[in-house]
């Protein structure tokens, strides 16, 4: 915009020159004009990208939502109601803003997991009626949780509360009571996988079929480290899916806008986890 002003303004320097006031005058008036809506238009759109919120298709789905939440933190602290109640038993108390800041972990991560047991409970990351969905932080060196409440109403999603808890007091204890040990103990976690454990190789095309290989315990201690499993804070994005069985759980790791998508799965051989399945 810069180069249209200035070049309007080199006309009317121009025309003055050759002392045409009247031609002047007219050039003037339309420069005039061209400045004032040059301006409107800024001004609109300034105000566009100064929105408080996002297009409300961002508030449809939640990943939607949560990756402009984690993304931009004037549009975060837009969506956090302060004081932030934070709920540990009986016991209330209240986060400001610059406390917010002070613990605040989700501009930190690059990922998320999902702790599932149906294949059909992943649709529900697709459900545009949720009106709840907990991001779990699981501190599993403190064997603590902190489970960030989003509601939504009036087509906003807000985080409401923080609930602190034990993980023992959660539904997923028995089995996070077991990956804890088996990403910190290299001893225990060659037992506890199958023996040969399956790896599954989904193509980028989506077209082709997957590839199927197996690998024994060597292999696995060998290549672990290219299948990344949080060993400190385990953030599990909670929609509501199924949690009632003690035999069977599908870790799967999504990547936040970098395309890692990877799918653990676990199942319990009489009193023993193990892992069986690896999809990636």
């Amino acid at each position: 915009m810069k180069k249209i002003f200035s070049t309007s303004a080199a006309v009317a320097c121009l025309l003055v020159s050759c002392g045409d006031s009247k031609m002047t005058n007219s050039y003037a008036e339309e420069d005039k004009a061209e400045e004032d809506s040059a301006e409107a238009f800024i001004g609109d759109t300034i105000h566009l990208f100064d929105e408080d919120v996002p297009p409300v298709a961002a508030d449809m789905l939640f990943s939607d939502f949560f990756f402009n939440f984690i993304d931009d933190p004037k549009f975060q602290a837009q969506r956090v109601v302060m004081p932030l109640p934070i709920r540990d038993g009986d016991e209330v108390s209240y986060l400001n803003k610059g406390q917010w800041k002070s613990m605040n972990h989700f501009l930190e991560n690059d990922y998320y997991y999902v702790i599932f047991e149906r294949e059909e409970d992943l649709e529900l990351q697709k459900d545009t009626s949720l009106t709840h969905v907990a991001i779990e932080w699981y501190n599993l060196a403190e064997s603590e949780v902190d489970k960030c409440n989003f509601d939504r109403s009036h087509g906003r999603w807000m985080l409401h509360d923080i609930v602190r808890k034990r993980i023992q007091d959660t539904p997923n204890a028995n089995f996070l009571d077991f990956y804890t040990r088996f990403v910190t103990d290299s001893v225990f976690q060659r037992e506890s996988i199958t023996q040969p454990i399956k790896l599954v190789l989904i193509p980028d095309d989506g077209e082709s079929e997957p590839e199927e290989r197996y690998v024994d315990a060597d292999e696995w201690m060998e290549m672990k480290e290219d299948f990344p499993l949080e060993s400190k804070m385990l953030v599990n994005m909670n929609y509501g899916q199924t949690c009632i069985s003690q035999n069977r759980k599908t870790l799967m790791l999504e990547g936040i806008s970098n395309g890692m998508l990877t799918t653990f799965r676990f199942a319990k051989d009489g009193e023993q986890w193990r892992l069986t399945e690896i999809e990636y």
